[in-house]
């Protein structure tokens, strides 16, 4: 038995710190242990010669691919579209969040034989070691014209997940590693309800490795050259005992590291024993700077939190990242000039603060959804559709789009210290309009998103094409190799 995962190319990956795509890697280690030939083709660094070969090669039955909403899905198809004309009996699986939402929708696609819904190892191995399709939980599938779902399959246990490792054997672990940095994800699920958020549709609780299963996968990262280490958690902090173990761990070992942390939970206690346990930044979902739009997203977090994270942040020497969303149902313009000045507030307290903000674009099936379907939100009719969605886009149905894709643009540019670096010469022609609409809120009639809409493909294939840069989180700097 074999099979074959793979991870299609993202949108501008060239400029992007490469995360490993665990979403197919944890497959592929609970696939490999139960003695499964199993490869993963990252089409972001592998052509897609290699994967035909392959597949030519291996003859599998079954090749899974992870795909998320956005770009990502138009590659993908892409894809397999070149697999079905070239290899016409085998069956192409989707898996990841969209899927997993939009199962239906997503199958009615000729390109795509089944969808495995929620977490993929179980299904998936039920699937390639020969099953019968009607007994797999979590597998969508069609039988003629008739779309079967099974029932929904269980989340992995805190011990089936603790038994999960990276396999770096299928995989070339410097392709992921930049200037010592690492991002390596721990667990899984949320404990809270926001209203935008995926999590709040699969009863995700929160699951993660011991501190004892997270010390023997970065030593393992350490041997291969890292010691500047990127949690990329959901909620990294949800474990106090386990954190308390990791931070001893990272002061004896000299670490370097970030993670994410709700910012209701920072206090000056936690601050220093994380700083002191080498944590350089913090990242902080905040959303909103208007309170009523913070109770709409259920954040259960106040404006007086987020204040206090800037303070102390700025006190314990770390730098705080700060997500910001706009284009909310329920949001107006007032609300909209809360959150920038918020922001504002913020850079003030701590200038080494970074942030962005994005667009909301309703998730299926959550609270905020409906709502935006009340308001006039239309989604799209089919998978295609889907691939059109980016998060400095605003849909339709909102008022003054171009004033928050305007907002979104100029956020990219002033919020992030990568574009103050003056031996980039292109930077200085970005920022000099950026900083000017940010301080005086000029955000109407913006040449610079026609510009980008317009050239969105020449620049992408530009960067492709050109050098790879890559982004030092740690240093903030870009490397071109």
């Amino acid at each position: 038995m074999n099979t074959i995962l793979v991870y299609p190319k993202l949108e501008f990956a060239g400029t992007q710190m490469p995360i490993p795509p665990y979403s197919v890697l944890f497959i592929a280690d609970y696939l490999y242990k139960q003695n499964i030939d199993v490869n993963v083709v990252d089409l972001r660094f592998e052509p897609v010669s290699k994967l035909m070969d392959e597949i030519g090669d291996k003859e599998p039955e079954y090749i899974g691919f992870s795909v998320m909403t956005g770009p990502q899905i138009h590659h993908a198809l892409k894809i397999c579209s070149l697999i079905k004309q070239e290899f016409k009996d085998i069956k192409i699986v989707w898996g990841g969040i969209h899927s997993t939402i939009l199962p239906g929708q997503t199958l009615v696609n000729d390109l795509i034989d089944m969808v495995i819904r929620g977490e993929g190892e179980i299904p998936y191995y039920d699937l390639v070691s020969g099953r019968e399709k009607s007994q797999i939980k979590g597998l969508s599938f069609k039988k003629g014209r008739k779309i079967i779902h099974n029932p929904n399959s269980n989340l992995l246990s805190k011990k089936e997940l603790n038994e999960l490792s990276i396999p770096w054997n299928l995989i070339n672990p410097q392709e992921y590693i930049q200037n010592k940095s690492f991002t390596i994800i721990t667990s899984r699920g949320c404990p809270n309800k926001c209203s935008f958020c995926y999590n709040t549709l699969l009863n995700n609780v929160w699951r993660g490795w011991s501190a004892e299963k997270c010390r023997e996968e970065i030593n393992k990262v350490m041997d291969l050259g890292a010691n500047k280490i990127n949690f990329y958690d959901d909620n990294f902090f949800a474990n106090p005992s386990r954190i308390r173990e990791l931070f001893s761990y990272f002061k004896e070992n000299n670490i370097k590291w970030k993670a994410e942390l709700r910012v209701d939970r920072l206090n000056e206690s936690l601050a220093e024993e994380a700083h002191n346990s080498g944590c350089s930044q913090m990242y902080f979902g905040v959303e909103s700077g208007s309170q009523k739009v913070l109770n709409i997203l259920n954040k259960n977090i106040s404006i007086r939190d987020i204040l206090n994270s800037a303070v102390i942040t700025k006190d314990k020497d770390i730098i705080a990242d700060y997500s910001w969303m706009i284009g909310i149902p329920g949001e107006n313009k007032d609300d909209v000039k809360n959150t920038l000045s918020l922001i504002k507030r913020i850079e003030q307290i701590n200038p080494e603060c970074e942030y962005s903000v994005k667009i909301l674009f309703p998730y299926p099936k959550t609270i905020l959804y409906n709502q935006a379907l009340k308001m006039g939100f239309k989604p799209p009719v089919n998978l295609s559709g889907w691939a059109n969605i980016r998060r400095e886009s605003a849909s339709k149905y909102l008022k003054n789009r171009n004033l928050l894709e305007m907002i979104s643009i100029t956020s990219a540019v002033v919020g992030r210290k990568i574009f103050e670096q003056d031996q980039i010469p292109v930077f200085k022609f970005i920022r000099a309009p950026a900083n000017f609409r940010w301080k005086y809120e000029f955000f109407h009639f913006g040449f610079e998103n026609f510009f980008f809409k317009i050239f969105r493909p020449i620049i992408e294939k530009f960067i492709d094409k050109g050098e790879r840069i890559e982004y030092d989180t740690f240093s903030r700097e870009f490397i071109i190799k």
